[in-house]
């Protein structure tokens, strides 16, 4: 009897999201100096740019660390290195695939200073950038070599994100941002800069962008964002939903700080009139004040110290119930934590640090930045100079059901498989059919009604296990390997509206006359696929 399988469905999408898949840390790549980020350019599945704080770019392609670096500037003078000074963040423009360009943040002379570069990358070896090309786009003077921030994005609007610290103070005082860069609009220091770097306006090598909160004649300055930040280390754009998420350094309070897709700019965290939540004591803006934005999470600086490292909200396709979930570390308390956000706070919030323990003999030393590949899963960078993937401890597969029967074929049984979970945004959800005939092509449909029994309408006697009448209908060539193994991958949109939805799929198969004839029609089926896309 046909049905509709939806509410089943949703049913098994629902006790899977309250699920909490047990995770590890795999090795990923070693012999690496102080590595600080882990990024993939827009559309690459097969490699991920690692920064090394003493100014290389270190490539891992398909799981193997190459030799030759992406790129290396230090040997060149350019990079000023040691403690928190160096290359700090790499952004790749989202056009990436045609017009090969990346930015870098690194510290440089005459010191203490930050810069913003543009590269493109070889004309010949994709694999490789092209040092020749730098174009500095932005240079400030800091004031000590701390307090560096350094981290750079492109947000969803196609716009670079710049985040840079107070410029730091020194010992054995030690004075929260004693020239009050954070809330001075003359000074880029203690802000969140947003530049259009596709729409120069000369003199300067990039353009303002509409709705920069400070444009116009006078301070603050026009590339404002945000300001109020201490050292915003490490933050982050949500791939799915464009959400801004600052993990900023504090003095008193580690803190989380938070802005919407969509929202306006102009925000003031409070530094360095407060720490978090916490009333530093200094009068250069009003503590609690009505106009100061506070964080969504925070925790205190022990005696011994604390950094907190951003992550980001894992959108990866190897964890569905982990999806919305934000990864943040401690640098000095070697802690890792999930968290979602709630209104104007977390929930959630779990320590991970016992079970993203990293296989003998490797040992966390200290969490110095997360990385997210092309598929969305995450990576951790340690001072030891090894990064880590985040993976479940036994593989998860959700949002994937089989049914029926199907017809078999000249090679026995067909089955129908799904590699990776069905979640909204990924960029190669894979279907496999087995048992096909070696080097054909088949036939893969897509339906918005089951058949769990299965019929006969087209009189082939081939058993459907989807609707003809179904008012979603969509035919794909699938071809099969050496092997008579079938393949066909396909993007998932980003769209949230996506999930929950269901879709039935079956693939057939039309065998030579030489091979043999499994049905009257020479033709065979696989049982049918029920796939729910998860959030």
């Amino acid at each position: 009897m046909p049905i509709n399988l939806r509410v089943l469905w949703l049913l098994l999408l629902t006790t899977s999201a309250l699920a909490q898949t047990p995770l590890q840390l795999q090795l990923f790549a070693s012999g690496l100096n102080r590595p600080v980020l882990a990024v993939s350019p827009p559309g690459d599945l097969h490699r991920v740019f690692i920064v090394e704080q003493p100014g290389r770019i270190r490539v891992v392609k398909n799981g193997v660390l190459l030799t030759t670096p992406f790129l290396d500037l230090t040997g060149t003078g350019t990079i000023s290195f040691g403690g928190e000074l160096g290359m700090l963040g790499l952004a790749f423009h989202p056009a990436y695939a045609t017009n090969g360009q990346f930015y870098v943040l690194h510290n440089g002379f005459p010191w203490p200073r930050i810069f913003v570069k543009r590269f493109t990358v070889s004309a010949t070896n994709p694999d490789v950038a092209n040092p020749a090309s730098a174009t500095t786009l932005l240079e400030t003077p800091m004031v000590y070599g701390n307090h560096n921030g350094g981290m750079i994005a492109f947000g969803p609007d196609g716009m670079l994100y710049i985040g840079i610290g107070d410029g730091g103070s020194t010992a054995p005082l030690w004075p929260s941002d004693p020239f009050n860069h954070a809330q001075r609009g003359d000074s880029w220091l203690g802000k969140m800069l947003r530049i259009d770097v596709n729409n120069a306006q000369p003199p300067l090598a990039y353009g303002i962008p509409p709705g920069n909160p400070f444009a116009g004649p006078g301070d603050p300055r026009d590339e404002i964002w945000s300001s109020g930040l201490r050292n915003p280390w490490r933050f982050s754009f949500d791939r799915l939903t464009g959400d801004l998420w600052i993990a900023d350094v504090g003095g008193n309070r580690e803190e989380i700080d938070f802005e919407p897709a969509g929202a306006p700019g102009g925000r003031n965290y409070g530094w360095s009139c407060m720490s978090g939540t916490f009333c530093t004591g200094n009068a250069v803006c009003a503590c609690n004040g009505a106009g100061l934005t506070s964080p969504i999470h925070e925790y205190p600086v022990a005696p011994n110290g604390q950094a907190i490292i951003g992550g980001y909200v894992y959108r990866g396709v190897a964890i569905p119930d982990l999806r919305g979930a934000y990864f943040f570390a401690d640098h000095i308390r070697v802690q890792i934590w999930s968290c979602r956000r709630a209104g104007s706070g977390v929930t959630q919030l779990i320590d991970r640090t016992t079970e993203l323990t990293p296989p003998a003999p490797h040992f966390l030393v200290g969490p110095t930045g997360f990385g997210e590949d092309g598929y969305g899963e995450l990576y951790l960078c340690d001072f030891t100079g090894k990064v880590y993937k985040i993976v479940p401890a036994v593989p998860v597969q959700t949002g994937v059901v089989p049914y029926g029967i199907g017809t078999p074929g000249c090679s026995g049984a067909h089955s129908l498989s799904a590699i990776g979970s069905p979640v909204v945004g990924n960029p190669a959800f894979q279907l496999r059919s087995t048992q096909a005939p070696p080097s054909f092509l088949g036939l893969l449909a897509f339906a918005d009604v089951a058949d769990v029994a299965g019929s006969d309408p087209l009189g082939l006697g081939v058993l459907l296990h989807f609707q003809l009448t179904s008012s979603l209908l969509l035919l794909e060539t699938m071809f099969s390997d050496a092997s008579g193994v079938g393949s066909f991958a396909f993007p998932i949109p980003p769209s949230s509206a996506l999930a929950g939805v269901v879709l039935y799929t079956q693939t057939f198969w039309p065998w030579p006359a030489a091979v043999c004839t499994p049905t009257s029609s020479g033709w065979s089926s696989s049982p049918g696929l029920a796939i729910t896309l998860q959030p």
